[in-house]
């Protein structure tokens, strides 16, 4: 598992390779946005800090704001509301915190 503390705007900036300060508000906005679609296609149930300790919610979070990113102001014309790999991504962690929670239980 990853770190708690979720992926970051540094993390963004370095992941997209952007110069430090750069977008900083941006980025910060798409990553709550991003955790925020990944939780709502999960569940709601699971505690944010939860997630942020699988490293494919970190990446799939990365994955999207890059995807968001870079498509600012073409979101309308685009024929994919999101990139192929986001459903897999999205899918082996929901398994995962299935998985997980059945061990806790047990």
């Amino acid at each position: 598992m990853a770190d708690v503390a979720g992926v970051s705007p540094k993390d963004m900036q370095d992941y997209l390779s952007l110069d430090d300060d750069v977008d900083t508000s941006i980025l910060k906005d798409l990553i709550e946005e991003a955790e925020d679609g990944i939780i709502s296609d999960i569940g709601l149930d699971v505690n944010v800090d939860k997630y942020r300790s699988y490293k494919q919610f970190n990446q799939a979070v990365k994955t999207m704001v890059d995807f968001n990113y870079f498509n600012r102001g073409n979101l309308a014309e685009l024929k994919l509301a999101y990139p192929p790999s986001y459903l897999l991504m999205i899918n082996r962690i929901r398994w995962k915190i299935r998985r997980d929670s059945n061990e806790d239980v047990s």
